[in-house]
């Protein structure tokens, strides 16, 4: 049963304020005119491009890859693109539960909070906003809200070209909302189990000089518990665009964004799997010896902009910077060592305090536009790009507390009720770091011949991190500097790729990239990485049918791959100095093999598909297969319907989730553990298993819809993780939310 923890209701008034923000205005909406890079759909307005239907599964381009205008076919690469609508249908809010959907791609979940997203075996580590570079990373990720982007596209494999430093994992590009050329506003409630309770508000649309200056802005507000004892969530999410016609060639944009998920009682690690008596200790879902103050917040402050002059003849010029801030200042104590005993007792706590403030800028120029040249159209691209992340950790003391208080009296009685751990603020930086790379890259599209294009491309990068850890005297003088830092040599990736168009539906391409990639995770001895190297080859066959509004594909990849860093499980976690996990290189010779088929898109005007099948092995040089909590293969399926006649009111859909076997090896207690202290290896296994979700959506009036979300509609019982510091995480129990959805 859950320890009751309820966090406070959103407060009445607040819901009343942000209603009538948005019942505030009724003009009449009209179609709006977008990039056809942009055809999704928003609750509040139709976007058409070129034959998209608006409310589609898929769009027609995709910039994430290669920052060339390429369609889904004529990119070299696999890539999944999660629409508005999508989104929406899957009542999907943050980004592990919209990454969970993406073929190809596993969620590994190391506790509450630290969240990695899996593509061809490996971490993915690239994130951008816009197309720009997002640098915050590290173990801890802030779960971004799905709230204020228009989609979320995926590519899979290296993209050394558009990120900097060759990540061979995949890039996730989120792409937010932009403003509306008709006033259009919308407003949501969604309730649910564990006190589920989320509002959300967007409006925009011209708001100066007959239109040529606009804005949009989106607030979303959520509150809940959680199918695991104490955890708790509250998050607060806003964003503001002011787009501006500044001539007629002349666009500029300036923007804000606010993401604030702030946890309580947060795990900082597994469930323990083994009991003290060499038998499964076989907790329940809800188990979580954590302190109901133990928590991770997280603060990011984005400020953006963007200016765009067109040149004439298809040529522009494009200015990007962003400068975001984050802050996180917690404290955990967390049940996690041990095996639990039949008296309650044998687990103890992992304590901990983790406080940093970064800051990180990004600045992207680029020139793009088509040219002829025998006879054909072609399309180049060319830029400069920097990236700075700096960071400090504040000084901090904690004082000695009493031997047993780590100790979990009573596991089978949790409450969460632990005292506040001792924190002294010293008032000083304990330390510094800063990760800066800078870039230089081009890209062509060339048309060799009516039926063949190719896709060419380099780019010639820098990669630097330098750290200084300060020493103090009794009085708090500093009175030494450690430095410290890595650089690697500059490195040139390459890009190419070749694409054969069949007819004008079918089309088959190879592509091939070097694998370069600086690494800022440090080994038990507190020493950076060796770049991670290699290269990655994928071939395949790509499909546009219906008009582009329905997209398949089926690839084949291979790629080998040296030093890619995992977690290393052999110490325990936060043993560095600086209070962070310690990593090992997987060493060289990797090999990573696998195939895909994918489609996505829209079969009918009124029925859209996903469906998507991965394979994927990764062996290291002696032919053992590695990363094997790691399923080999996944299948994702999600479809809505919306019907026809009389009943065109009512939508439905739903889709299955399933993964083969995962496994790891892990520490057990003997029989005899109890009294000679013996342990012995043992595997913990995760068999393959499905989940289906499924959904229900009926529309009152033009204006206001509702739709009922069931997930894990079979509530299965798995473990989302095995065998991780010898423990489990356990995957979240049927779930069902109502969400009720007004529009103008």
């Amino acid at each position: 049963m859950t320890v009751s923890t309820a966090s406070p209701l959103i407060r009445p008034s607040l819901l009343s304020l942000a209603l009538l923000a948005a019942l505030a205005g009724h003009a009449p909406v009209a179609l709006a005119e977008t990039d056809p890079g942009d055809a999704t759909t928003l609750d509040t307005v139709k976007v058409t491009a070129d034959g998209d239907i608006p409310t589609s599964y898929t769009v027609k381009q995709a910039r994430t890859a290669t920052k060339l205008d390429l369609s889904l076919r004529h990119t070299p690469q696999s890539v999944t693109v999660l629409t508005r609508q999508r989104l929406d249908d899957m009542g999907l809010f943050a980004l592990s539960d919209v990454m969970g959907q993406v073929t190809g791609v596993h969620v590994s979940v190391t506790d509450s909070e630290r969240i990695s997203y899996i593509s061809r075996g490996y971490a993915i580590n690239n994130f951008q906003i816009d197309g720009m570079l997002n640098t915050f990373g590290g173990s801890l990720k802030t779960n971004t809200d799905s709230a204020i982007y228009e989609r979320i596209e995926v590519v899979r494999g290296a993209t050394g070209l558009t990120t900097g430093a060759g990540d061979p994992s995949g890039t996730i590009n989120m792409v937010r909302k932009r403003p509306t050329d008709a006033v259009a506003m919308s407003a949501g409630i969604t309730v649910g189990r564990w006190g589920n309770q989320r509002l959300e508000a967007d409006i925009g649309g011209p708001v100066a000089l007959d239109g040529r200056v606009r804005a949009r802005f989106v607030a979303a507000k959520q509150q809940s518990d959680s199918f695991r004892d104490v955890y708790a969530l509250d998050k607060d999410v806003f964003y503001g665009i002011v787009q501006a016609d500044l001539s007629d060639s002349t666009l500029f944009e300036v923007g804000y964004e606010y993401q604030s998920p702030k946890t309580t009682g947060v795990t900082w690690g597994v469930v323990p799997y083994w009991g003290a008596d060499g038998t499964p200790a076989n907790l329940p879902r809800s188990t979580n010896m954590s302190a109901d103050w133990s928590s991770w917040p997280i603060v990011e402050k984005t400020t953006f902009a963007r200016l765009e002059q067109q040149l004439g003849n298809g040529w522009a010029i494009k200015a990007a910077a962003t400068q975001a801030k984050r802050d996180t200042d917690g404290s955990v104590w967390y049940g996690a060592a041990g095996y639990p005993r039949a008296d309650g007792t044998g687990v103890t706590a992992y304590t901990s305090h983790f406080a940093e403030r970064s800051e990180m800028k990004v600045f992207d120029l680029n020139v793009s536009g088509p040219f002829r040249l025998f006879g054909q159209e072609h399309e180049l691209v060319a830029g400069i790009g920097q990236s700075v992340r700096d960071s400090e950790v504040p000084g901090i003391d904690i004082p000695d507390y009493p031997a047993n208080y780590a100790q979990v009296p009573d596991w089978r009685n949790w409450t969460g009720q632990v005292a506040q751990l001792p924190i002294q603020r010293l008032g000083r930086i304990a330390s510094e770091n800063e990760l800066r790379q800078r870039a230089a890259y081009v890209a062509a599209k060339l048309q060799l011949a009516d039926p063949l294009l190719a896709v060419l491309g380099a780019r010639y990068g820098s990669w630097e991190t330098r750290t200084w850890a300060y020493s103090y005297d009794a009085a708090g003088n500093r009175n030494g500097t450690t430095r410290g830092g890595y650089k690697p040599d500059d490195s040139l990736t390459p890009y190419f790729g070749l694409i054969y168009d069949f007819t004008r539906q079918l089309s088959a391409y190879a592509s091939y990239t070097d694998i370069f990639q600086p690494q800022s995770y440090r080994d038990r001895n507190n020493n950076y990485l060796e770049p991670v190297v290699g290269d990655m080859w994928e071939a395949g066959l790509k499909g546009e049918f219906f008009n582009g509004r329905l997209n398949a594909s089926a690839a084949v990849f291979k790629g080998v791959k040296d030093n890619v860093a995992e977690l290393d499980d052999a110490v325990p976690p936060g043993s560095l100095p600086d209070g962070t996990d310690a990593y090992r290189s997987t060493g060289k010779g990797n090999k990573v093999r696998g195939w895909e088929v994918e489609t996505q898109g829209s079969i009918t005007e009124n029925w859209n598909i996903s469906a998507g099948f991965a394979h994927t092995t990764i062996r290291n040089q002696a032919g053992v297969l590695q990363n094997t909590t790691n399923p080999i293969d996944t299948f994702r399926l999600n479809t809505s319907w919306r019907l026809s006649g009389a009943w065109d009111r009512l939508s439905l859909g739903g889709g299955v989730s399933w993964q083969s076997s995962i496994y790891r090896n892990s520490t057990k207690p003997r029989a005899d553990y109890l009294t000679s202290g013996r342990t012995e290896s043992a595997r913990i296994t995760q068999d393959a298993f499905y989940l289906v979700n499924v959904f229900a959506g009926y529309r009152f009036n033009d204006n206001f819809s509702a739709q009922l979300n069931i997930n894990n509609l079979l509530d299965k019982k798995y473990y989302s993780n095995v065998g991780f510091y010898n423990g489990v995480y356990w995957g979240e129990p049927r779930n069902v939310m109502l969400n009720l959805r007004w529009k103008l």
